[in-house]
């Protein structure tokens, strides 16, 4: 976290899990890797998964492969010696974008902002809403309700404030209203 933006931490937590941030802008300031939806390789993402799990427990969901940061690191098997490697130069991990795959842009859906999870005995930064997921999507394991109905009655007012105005709006260059 105290890295060059674009630095990956990998820590681990409870002795025997990982988890891995992203060094962000500012010292001190990164990005947790919540979960993720996995979209290819999921046969290795579900073996990866199911070997620290007890025998006799039920099948992995898709969505359940990596919604989770210490789920995500499993199923990605990111290692601890990823610590501190630059996701713009590696050649063995970096995040993309893979714009075929067809999803909805995030524009088109609501990002709901929310206190993070699992942080309650951290004073005011437990209730900071610093967690961002998009409204509806299957992969998220915890929604905050009640961020969600906030964010929702502020684009009721947002498109009600804009249908009640008398704004023109211009057709083109022909400044036609």
């Amino acid at each position: 976290m105290f890295m060059k933006p674009g630095t990956i931490y990998v820590y681990p937590i409870y002795g025997i899990y990982l988890c891995m941030n992203v060094s962000s802008q500012g010292e001190g300031a990164a990005v947790l890797l919540r979960a993720l939806e996995p979209l290819n390789g999921l046969p290795l993402m579900k073996q990866l998964r199911t070997t620290r799990r007890r025998e006799g427990a039920r099948p992995l969901k898709d969505k359940e492969l990596c919604n989770g940061p210490s789920k995500l690191c499993q199923a990605l098997d990111i290692p601890r010696c990823f610590d501190r490697r630059d996701l713009a130069s590696d050649p063995e991990v970096w995040l993309e974008r893979d714009t075929q795959i067809g999803l909805q842009e995030p524009g088109l859906r609501e990002v709901v902002s929310a206190s993070r999870i699992g942080i309650d005995s951290h004073g005011e930064w437990a209730t900071k809403p610093l967690r961002f997921y998009l409204r509806g999507h299957h992969c998220v394991s915890v929604v905050n309700k009640q961020a969600e109905i906030q964010i929702h009655s502020l684009a009721n007012n947002v498109i009600s404030d804009f249908a009640s105005s008398s704004v023109d709006v211009c057709d083109g260059d022909t400044g036609q209203s």
